[in-house]
């Protein structure tokens, strides 16, 4: 990876001065972990037949969130969902964060996490080499879909990706589908390899902070996730106002809630009800709206088949 020096230190001013990092920390940390075990009475509680699922996990269930979006856009969506988490299976809860999608897989792989919130590719990756099961998915506007933007600033001239030839780029994480496979894709089809197509290219580790490293000028042009990239200018329009999208992907199924294939199975049925219930009471119905979705839905595998093509056209499979 090229990366001029000049770049270097001004991601490292920025990272001083508290803004665009080039890691998914929360204040400046590596992760968080947050117990929740006040159970609430706000939240609705599954009913339990039979054995006790949880006998057989004698630590809290520990939920981890790969930096789809940093936590200071995601932390308090993050601690309420976690929160009916915990009330609705009647068992401590963890909130953990991780500044990559591979040490998340990892983790999970090892038995130290239980559920997460992965990449589309990261699911790929975790279903293929240890079992990595599907929980739920995302519909946001009756679709469980999002795509890859690549994104400006709004007073460039670049017009598409090949115009963003000898710029600056931005990818989000090295196992993201819409901010590394994507555009690595768009690279490959023009002939050219990051290293010769971009003048310099960072990691910036969420989405949202690839959006902020455009708006501010740090670089020329990043790919970033349709659905934070939607959420985010609903947010914080004054952001999204200094940048313009100049060329959407095809569509691809929603970034998944995954679980440890070795969970109890009765366990695993009580999360997946967990989520797709989540919508149905008010309080959940909140939680919903501040992960920037309607409802989680039921997915199949095979709806990963396209992130799979991919992948494999960019030799990540």
């Amino acid at each position: 990876m090229r990366i001029r020096r000049g770049l270097w230190a001004m991601a490292a001013a920025v990272i001083l001065a508290g803004g665009i990092g080039l890691t998914g920390c929360f204040s400046g940390q590596r992760d968080i972990v947050i117990n929740l075990n006040n159970l609430s009475n706000d939240y609705p509680r599954a009913v339990y037949t039979g054995i006790d699922s949880k006998s057989s996990l004698a630590r809290p269930l520990r939920v981890a969130a790969a930096p789809v979006i940093s936590p200071q856009e995601g932390y308090k969506a993050y601690t309420d969902l976690v929160q009916y988490l915990s009330s609705y299976l009647q068992h401590p809860v963890e909130f953990i964060t991780r500044q990559t999608y591979a040490e998340v897989n990892l983790l999970m792989n090892s038995g130290d996490i239980d559920v997460a919130f992965v990449c589309t590719y990261a699911y790929v990756r975790g279903q293929r080499d240890f079992g990595m099961e599907l929980v739920a998915a995302p519909e946001v506007n009756g679709r469980a879909e999002y795509a890859s933007y690549i994104i400006v600033s709004r007073t460039s001239p670049v017009n598409n990706f090949a115009g963003l030839k000898g710029k600056r780029f931005a990818f989000t994480d090295p196992m993201s589908l819409s901010g590394r496979l994507v555009p690595l894709y768009l690279v490959q089809e023009l002939g050219e390899i990051p290293e010769s197509f971009f003048s310099s290219y960072i990691f910036t580790y969420s989405h949202d902070k690839s959006i902020r490293a455009v708006a501010d000028g740090i670089v020329d042009g990043a790919a970033v996730d349709s659905l934070v990239y939607e959420a985010f200018a609903r947010e914080h329009p004054d952001i999204t106002n200094k940048i313009k999208v100049i060329q959407k992907s095809r569509p691809f199924a929603s970034p998944p809630v995954v679980m440890r294939p070795t969970l109890d199975p009765s366990l695993k049925k009580e999360i997946r009800s967990a989520f797709l219930s989540l919508h149905k009471t008010p309080a959940g119905a909140q939680i919903v709206s501040r992960l920037g979705v309607d409802r989680f839905i039921n997915i199949g595998d095979e709806a990963y088949n396209s992130v799979r093509e991919i992948a494999r056209r960019v030799g990540y499979l």
